[in-house]
């Protein structure tokens, strides 16, 4: 199995009916394709890491998630507990109210408070929702992120049921330049997609288990057909 992909790939169970079950077998998808990283929701980081030990995979797991309108000290509080549990890299929800409402000094303290509770070493992506947001806020959005000192832009949760589009990369990357890493989320289902958002500069893709299953198989298929062409 070719890992290009996979390991670009964030695979994740974070649905609020994801129980122990399903964090195990996205803890086993997650060591046998050798996905970069595993995303939960908190209250099992623990068990994940348990699991994952010893793999390729990182423990991921969300701040403030999904809404983001959680209190700047709970969210700083969340992202302390979720190191001490084991997360090896942590996605933020931007407070979408606040942004939508103008009151950047707010976003940029919140921001700026998660980033000095989170260690450099611990790659920070900061989540957007681009879907209810128009382009100048998500322009500003970005901006305040990477200002922030964020490692990630990202485009979504993926819970609003609205696919990401290469607009949506292209306006993020216009905003921030080259300071920070876009990771793109919602409504990547196939090889070509992802393809496509790559050659836009994506370098990580939030998608669920079955998807980045058969996103990789057929990366597989494609590379063994060329090879057998030669």
């Amino acid at each position: 199995m070719s890992d290009s992909i996979a390991r670009l790939i964030d695979i994740s169970a974070v649905r609020a009916q994801h129980g122990e079950a399903d964090v195990r077998d996205l803890c086993a998808a997650a060591c046998e394709g050798r996905y970069v990283n595993a995303h939960v929701l908190p209250a099992w980081v623990s068990l994940a890491r348990e699991l994952l030990d010893g793999s390729e995979t990182l423990v991921g797991a969300p701040i403030g998630f999904p809404g983001g309108g959680h209190v700047t000290a709970t969210k700083v509080a969340e992202a302390r507990q979720l190191l001490a549990d084991g997360a090896q890299e942590l996605d933020v929800v931007i407070n979408v109210g606040w942004l939508r409402s103008g009151r950047d000094a707010d976003l940029a303290r919140e921001l700026s408070a998660v980033r000095e509770a989170v260690p450099d070493r611990v790659p920070l992506k900061v989540i957007l929702e681009v879907s209810l947001l128009q382009r100048e806020e998500i322009e500003r959005g970005a901006r305040l992120a990477v200002e922030a000192g964020a490692d990630y832009v990202k485009t979504g949760t993926g819970w609003t049921g609205v696919p990401v589009t290469l607009d949506d990369v292209r306006t993020i990357r216009g905003a921030i330049g080259d300071r920070a890493k876009i990771k793109a989320s919602g409504g990547l289902r196939d090889l070509d997609t992802v393809l496509r958002f790559r050659a836009e500069g994506v370098e990580r893709f939030g998608i669920g288990v079955g998807p980045a299953q058969e996103i990789v198989a057929e990366e597989a298929r494609r590379a063994a057909a060329q090879e057998a062409s030669r």
